[in-house]
């Protein structure tokens, strides 16, 4: 977004002139703040949606997972930041809602069981193959780094899979923890459907309509 690159260059300017930094130095700073506002501006947005349609703690439960764990792993990127923050803010609140209200009906715990060891199965798997997934403008080639992100990933989500199970478990005295479960495992399946070939396809498409529309505007 516009608002948020020149909100970004004039702090910026203003840090570089106080510790009379270089352009590049400059550059550094103004493009860690673009990062650093366009999260808090998702985070303002979704909990916005959240708390109006009633899935904000499940949209925030999505948001912090994927952010958390993409760090890692990469995943598919939009090509502009206005296309990324529409289609975050749209999968994220779409996962949100889904935990809230699509598969918010409780099984029996072995049940439950099974589909959070079949779907970590199959992240593992995702994991092992496609870990990390790098940007095509900064491609990963030290392999320091990227062994370095795939024992972070795999840590990571070997963590969300005890958190899940976890919730499920507690969801026997406490409901709300049912839908936590559920959204980390929505947040879960989203980050390695980017991490695949047919995600990022998608993404793609997705992406090129999203600017279309941008575009017409």
């Amino acid at each position: 977004m516009i608002i948020i690159e020149r909100l970004a260059h004039r702090i910026a300017d203003k840090i570089s002139l106080q510790l009379e930094l270089d352009k590049d130095q400059n550059a550094v700073i103004a493009y860690g703040l673009i990062g650093i506002l366009q999260v808090i501006t998702l985070f303002i947005v979704i909990s916005i949606f959240g708390h109006i349609f009633d899935f904000l703690y499940e949209a925030l439960i999505v948001f912090f997972s994927v952010g958390f764990i993409r760090k890692s792993t990469g995943g598919a990127h939009a090509s502009t930041m206005n296309a990324c923050n529409i289609i975050s803010i749209m999968s994220i609140s779409l996962l949100g809602a889904s935990a809230r209200y699509l598969f918010n009906y409780h099984l029996n715990f072995y049940a439950n069981l099974t589909i959070t060891i079949f779907v970590y199965a199959m992240s593992f798997m995702v994991f092992y193959f496609r870990v990390p997934v790098d940007n095509p403008n900064k491609p990963i080639v030290k392999l320091e780094k990227i062994k370095r992100l795939r024992r972070e990933s795999f840590f990571k989500l070997t963590l969300f899979f005890l958190l899940t199970i976890a919730s499920i478990k507690l969801a026997s005295y406490y409901e709300g923890f049912y839908s936590i479960g559920v959204s980390i495992i929505l947040a879960i399946i989203w980050q390695v459907f980017t991490l695949t070939k047919t995600g990022t396809l998608l993404l793609d498409k997705l992406d090129t309509k999203v600017n279309l529309i941008l575009g017409k505007r």
